[in-house]
């Protein structure tokens, strides 16, 4: 399979590894076609119909450019003991930021913002994320399409833990149902491997969900996309940053840094993101439409199931109708609300 190039809106022709669009042609990934990037705000602002397809798309190759920069920067780079960027960690970085929106649910942050809290058990410690699913999809994918030709076992680990690092208390303390040999068997194979990647390679883990200061890819993306959408001004310049970006030791660790002179353009990205929550993400009307969506999302829960259990929704839906009126139309009706409403609002998993 050779290289494809796409044209996106917001960067121009993209060209797509081979891997990537394995990745881009699986029904988990198909799926984002179908989730809103903005939820509810497209009822307030009318272009903002994009979804999360593109932005996932847009993020990859954002993730892959500034990978090559820093690569670049780095072999030019006159320092003992230096890191260096592989081109397999390139491309784990393009995979990581292709996939890294994977797991959203129907209208994206209304799904575990809004609608997931409300059926949270008491008992219930940690919250869902999406990046839990995510996560869960993408060990889906891996196991039906061919990647071996271009990564390993630790490669994919790592494109995982680019995505969402694993919990302390997970890596310290191991499942309590593991035999001894089987967790001393385990340990060498990828985790150490892993772990010793994060600990000299740092700033790696700052490119698609910088923890450290928010700067990084995907907000680059959502930013100039949505305030392309939405119509709004911004002055953020991210490929200006890419271009400034280094690799710079801080204290025992190398963090991505820029330079003085970018600090203006920083700015105006925080500023960017302080407007589009001002006027669009908090918007009173989308936040009500939100709320209105989450409240039929909740009544709908006891009806429609994955995969759709018949016998239940003719209990719910169709016990208002005479046996000869259900005759009648009764499958017409299950076919449209069913169909339609599990194809086109309910694509969870």
């Amino acid at each position: 399979m050779e290289a494809k190039i796409i044209n996106d809106p917001i960067w121009g022709p993209i060209e797509l590894h081979p891997l990537c669009i394995r990745i881009i042609d699986t029904p988990q990934f198909q799926r984002l076609r179908y989730i809103k990037q903005l939820g509810g705000i497209s009822l307030v602002y009318p272009g903002a119909c994009h979804c999360r397809f593109e932005h996932s798309i847009g993020t990859s190759y954002l993730a892959r450019s500034l990978g090559l920069e820093l690569q670049k920067n780095l072999a030019m780079l006159d320092e003992p003991n230096k890191p260096d960027i592989t081109d397999k960690e390139i491309l784990c970085l393009e995979v990581a930021g292709l996939c890294h929106d994977l797991g959203h649910g129907p209208f994206s942050h209304l799904f575990d913002q809004l609608f997931i809290p409300k059926f949270k058990k008491p008992g219930d410690q940690k919250a869902w994320e999406h990046e839990d699913a995510t996560l869960n999809m993408l060990n889906s994918i891996f196991k039906n399409i061919t990647w071996n030709d271009y990564l390993e076992d630790e490669d994919i680990e790592f494109i995982k833990n680019l995505i969402k690092k694993p919990d302390e208390k997970e890596q310290k303390n191991p499942s309590l149902n593991e035999k001894p040999d089987e967790k001393e068997q385990k340990k060498p194979s990828l985790n150490e491997k892993t772990d010793e990647k994060e600990q000299k390679k740092h700033f790696l883990y700052e490119i698609i969900a910088n923890g450290l200061n928010k700067i990084d890819v995907d907000k680059w993306d959502y930013f100039s996309r949505d305030c392309h959408m939405l119509g709004l001004h911004h002055n953020f310049q991210c490929k200006r940053s890419i271009k400034l970006a280094r690799v710079v030791k801080h204290g025992k660790e190398w963090h991505i840094s820029y330079p003085k002179s970018e600090y203006y353009n920083l700015f105006d990205m925080f500023y960017t993101r302080y407007t589009l929550y001002r006027q669009a993400y908090h918007h009173p009307v989308a936040k009500a439409v939100e709320m209105m969506i989450t409240d039929a999302f909740v009544k709908a829960n006891k009806c429609l199931l994955f995969p759709p259990n018949k016998q239940r929704y003719q209990t719910c839906y169709l016990k208002h109708l005479s046996k000869n009126t259900y005759d009648f139309f009764g499958r017409k009706l299950e076919v449209e609300i069913c169909w339609d409403c599990i194809k086109n609002l309910a694509r969870v998993f």
